[in-house]
């Protein structure tokens, strides 16, 4: 089943062709060009309106381009960074801060996250192993990666925030090496 949109200009039912379009946005003291812009061409009348879906959508591809102007990172790259240490997105939040519904409003491109946000999501991706730093201060249990000849791996800001005594560790790149027996009574 079809469902044909009526144009709000002519009111000509089955008139309207999905279309694409560009725009420039003011933008500070200049301006964004936006591509891939989604709105209907009637073909009685000639208006192109956009519709609510669209607006969502068109909204995010805005609030994407604007980030990409002050070097933010985009919703997609926001994903793509949470995704990559299998956070959800109240997960997410409750590490980096921002709110319950924080992540799911940056990705979507509803809000966009502020500089420091930014700046805390691109050091964590370039320095993995301060996510258990985060985990640490928001009082979630850190998620150790365990390997190499049985070791137990965490962060040295992990083992730092600790407050047992300290055996012996092995370091390397940032972490540290625990036995998983030493790990286990800590």
């Amino acid at each position: 089943m079809t469902h044909e949109l009526e144009c709000p200009n002519c009111d000509a039912i089955g008139t309207l062709t999905p279309s694409l379009y560009a725009s420039d946005f003011k933008h500070d003291q200049g301006t964004v060009h936006v591509v891939d812009l989604e709105c209907y061409i009637c073909s009685q009348c000639g208006s192109d309106p956009v519709f609510a879906d669209q607006a969502r959508r068109n909204h995010a591809r805005i609030t994407d381009a604007r980030r990409a102007a002050y070097g933010l990172l985009t919703g997609a790259e926001i994903r793509a960074l949470r995704e990559r240490f299998s956070l959800s997105q109240q997960e997410a939040a409750t590490l980096f801060g921002g709110g319950a519904n924080a992540f799911s409003k940056y990705e979507r491109g509803e809000v966009t996250q502020s500089d420091a946000m930014d700046r805390l999501m691109k050091i964590v991706a370039g320095y993995p192993f301060l996510l258990d730093s985060l985990r640490m201060l928001a009082g979630v249990p850190v998620k150790p990666f365990t390997g190499l000849a049985g070791m137990t791996w965490l962060s040295e800001s992990a083992v730092a925030m600790n407050d047992s005594p300290a055996p012996q560790y092995r370091r390397h790149g940032g972490l540290v090496a625990v036995s998983s027996s030493e790990y286990a009574r800590a």
